[in-house]
This record gives C-alpha cells, structure tokens and sequence, in this order.
C-alpha cells in the first residue's frame, strides 16, 4: 500500500467544514483515513511538531492544511515545513506556493501574473512593501482602484478608493505596523540625525488594482476533482464588494450562462493544477474575471450547501443532484489526482544530496 502522511495542526484540525465538530470547523480525519485506507493508501497522521524531516520523504504524498491565525505567526512555521519537505522530494498536496498564496493576496497576484496573465494586464495589479513606494510610484490607467491588504478574509482591508489622495490615506492606514517603540524611536532618529535615511513605519504589504466596472456579485465555484460547485454571492447593499455579504443564491446565476461560467472556471483550475481549488469569478456582462483563488483551506459552503454539483460529460455539463458528503468529495478528489502518474524522479541520491522539487 502507498504510504500518504496527513498533517494536522496542533488543534487537531485539518481544513475547514461548514460544520463544527467538538467545536472546531474541521474536516473529520477519522472518516478520511477511513477512504484512504479503502481506496488502498496507508494513512499515517500526525501533527506538524512530529513531523521527521530527516525521514526518506521523496515521492511520498502529503496531505497538510493551513492556518489563517491572526498574524500568521503559526501559518509562517507551516509554510517553512512545507518547502523542506517540498525540496526534499515530498509529493506535497498542494504545491508550497499554493500554501504561500494562501491568505496572501501579494503572492496570489504574483501567481496570477505568471499563469493568468492576460487577466493580470487587465487589473494592471502593483504591490508594495511599505507605504513609501506607493508614494513614490506613478500608477496606470483609470479611477477609481481597489486597494487591498495581503492578508484579511471576508472583503476585511479591501477597500476603494476615487483617486489618489484617498487611495494614500487608506494605504497608509493598511501598511501600518503597529510597533509604537519602533515609530517613538525612529521619529527620534528623524529629529536628531539630518543624514538620517527614513525607515518605514508602514511596512503591511498591500497591492492596488483596477476595479472591475459593472459587477453587481460574484461567483464561487468550487472545484473538487471532477465536482464543480457554484453559487453567486450579491454584493453588500451600496457596497462592490460580495465576499462576507453572505447573501448568497445556489440556483439563479444573475443572468449568466452556467455552462460558460464552468467552462471558465475548468479552464482556469486545469491551469492551476490543483485536485481542490477554490475560485472567486466576476462578470462584467461581457467576460469573466478571476478575482481571487486558493487551492486549500478554503470554506466549503458551496459545496456543503449545494442540492448537488456539475460535472463534464464530453463537450456539455451534467447536474448531479447529491447532497455532499465533504470527506467523501474531498478523498474522491485526492485518489484522483494521485492515481494520475508522478514525474518521473531521479536515481536516489546520497543523502546529502539535494532533491528535485516535486511539482505537485
């Protein structure tokens, strides 16, 4: 049997439900390790502190999951565990760079640039580092923008602005970092050092984008191996932002076509690569937009809440009506990707060689 290792976090918990279970939103690993085991994997959970990294790991799958903890602090250690076991050959599901772009919109965009750019060129996406380079920078194209935080869920630090001095006063407020003895001191060094190069004091990360005219919601789309699942979220009222609204529509599409937007989507998770991806769509009346993506940890009400799912059947769209089963769907979509063959690794190295990075 094909050993798998699953990592939860010191929680006990592993990717999120739109249920609780002992309080917790957690995926239920009893049941996973169950379909795992059936499907003819040997599952071994453990958690991210027992994790041996000296262990021969090449080839073997990962299943992991993420942490969107207020500062990232232990999301920061995850993602440190994950890129060893990536360069040590691990088959990490998903890739390091997808747990990366996870609750952060700065790597996010960066992604988008490299695999979607036509979609980059039209939001004409710049990020930042610190508050200073915004100021400094002449900005494209037309107003108003979007500004956005790297990190918040929920359309939290998302914001827009009309035109230049209000996108500069939000960004200042975003880039903050709240460190009151660093900005006492280098207020200090400005005062009293006339060679002094300015450090920032506004160093959150944050990007600017242009606002997609005409969007009065979005879509979620849930791809989950061969399962799509699609609900359409209204904006809140007086507001062009739908995430968090939580007025959400499972049936009526707002006017769009269902099998465009599945075929979009398709297109755009094939692109990822991804078994589990999580896709934000907009649609201007005339085409569609990627908003924002992840490809794990990602909530799961549209799939839970659905009356059932679509899948492609040759050049058309089936609808499957199944209430879901959520560790059903999400081992089914695992196997899949699994039983699709690896590239091909190399002749085992020395120890103390370096491995090539798996793909997935």
């Amino acid at each position: 049997m094909t050993r798998i290792l699953i990592l939860s976090d010191y929680r006990g918990t592993f990717y999120s439900t739109a249920r609780t279970q002992h309080g917790l939103c957690t995926m239920d690993l009893g049941r996973i390790t169950g379909q795992l085991t059936r499907a003819g994997f040997e599952p071994e959970v453990i958690g991210f502190a027992d994790l041996d990294l000296s262990d021969d790991l090449r080839g073997v799958p990962v299943l992991y999951t993420s942490s969107e903890d207020r500062g990232l602090h232990y999301k920061s250690w995850i993602e440190d565990l994950v890129l060893a076991l990536e360069t040590a050959g691990a088959r990490v599901i998903p890739a390091y760079r997808y747990l990366r772009a996870h609750h952060n919109k700065v790597m996010m965009e960066a992604l988008r640039a490299q695999l979607f750019p036509r979609d980059a060129q039209r939001l004409g996406t710049r990020t930042f580092g610190t508050y200073e380079e915004l100021a400094d920078a002449a900005l494209d194209g037309p107003w108003p923008k979007v500004l956005k935080s790297a990190y918040g869920a929920g359309s939290r630090f998302v914001a827009r602005a009309a035109d230049r001095p209000e996108l500069l006063r939000t960004a200042r407020a975003f880039s903050r970092t709240h460190d009151h003895a660093e900005t006492v001191r280098e207020h200090g060094r400005r005062l009293l050092r006339r060679d002094h190069h300015p450090r920032s004091t506004h160093r959150q990360k944050f990007l600017v984008q242009a606002l997609i005219p005409g969007l009065s919601g979005d879509f979620k789309v849930l791809r989950m191996g061969a399962r799509y699942y699609t609900l359409y979220r209204r904006n809140r009222p007086g507001d062009f932002r739908a995430s968090g609204s939580g007025d959400f529509d499972f049936e009526d599409l707002a006017g769009v076509d269902r099998a465009a937007l599945l075929t979009y989507a398709e297109q755009v998770a094939d692109i990822l690569g991804t078994p589990l991806t999580s896709l934000d769509i907009g649609h201007d009346g005339d085409r569609f937009h990627l908003i924002e993506f992840q490809c794990l940890h990602f909530g799961t009400v549209t799939a839970e809440r659905s009356s059932g799912y679509h899948v492609r059947a040759g050049q058309a769209w089936q609808h499957v009506e199944e209430e879901c089963d959520i560790e059903t769907v999400f081992c089914e979509a695992i196997v899949g990707h699994l039983r699709r063959p690896a590239p091909a690794l190399p002749a085992q190295p020395a120890r103390s060689a370096t491995s090539r990075p798996s793909p997935y």
